[in-house]
């Protein structure tokens, strides 16, 4: 392997490493896909009929994470396009506690009979649990937030910006380092939107639509 192509690769390592998505990529979807919202009234709805299944079957403390994760990879190398892959990762985790024990499912399916079926699920796991408990979990009093939205101070969503106008940027990066001398230059720009939903039988619905941005240029020594 040359020199060049391994401090190429061991880069790209130990960016995936640093990155929370990139290790399993998610599923490839159609950029367009990144812009659609999942609206939150309907993510209330499911997160309800997950604490309403959980309650049902004995729960005496329930939360849900209902998670989409959306990641857009920009990889070039000099004047050429290296690669370019939109993903998205999207489900659902149910954690409850029965029969003072803890329990946990999750599933990537997000109909309703999916996630009232985890909620189930996550019980079951309690209770079997409780059979090794010494003492009971006690959490401590936690009064509900009510419906909270936050939202990271954007100007603009990253992934509305065109892919043309990201390659162009990066391939003007890697110009202007090898007309300062590099001969090899690997530019990458990573895009992640976490949208992050939280419900617990304590009263809270709490919506979180997080973005960030990083750049990396990576060049041999």
């Amino acid at each position: 392997m040359k020199r060049r192509d391994f401090i190429y690769l061991t880069g790209m390592g130990a960016a995936a490493t640093m990155i929370p998505g990139m290790q399993g990529m998610g599923n490839p979807i159609d950029p367009a896909r990144a812009l659609e919202q999942v609206d939150v009234t309907l993510k209330k709805q499911l997160a309800d009929v997950a604490l309403n299944a959980a309650r049902s079957k004995g729960a005496t403390y329930t939360d849900v994470r209902i998670g989409r994760y959306l990641n857009q990879f920009v990889i070039t190398r000099e004047d050429k396009v290296q690669n370019i892959v939109n993903t998205e990762s999207y489900g659902v985790g149910v954690r409850v506690i029965a029969n003072g024990s803890w329990g946990f499912a999750a599933t990537d399916k997000t109909d309703k009979d999916s996630i009232a079926k985890a909620a189930e699920t996550a019980v079951a796991i309690a209770k079997e649990n409780s059979r090794l408990l010494s003492e009971p979990v006690q959490l401590a009093p936690q009064k509900g937030y009510g419906e909270v939205s936050w939202k990271a101070p954007i100007e603009k969503n990253g992934f509305e910006v065109p892919i043309k106008e990201k390659v162009d940027l990066l391939l003007g990066v890697n110009d202007a380092a090898m007309k300062s001398g590099a001969n090899y230059i690997t530019s990458l720009m990573f895009l992640i939107n976490e949208q992050k939903y939280f419900a617990s039988t304590d009263g809270s619905y709490i919506d979180q639509d997080i973005h960030r941005i990083w750049p990396a240029f990576l060049l041999p020594r």
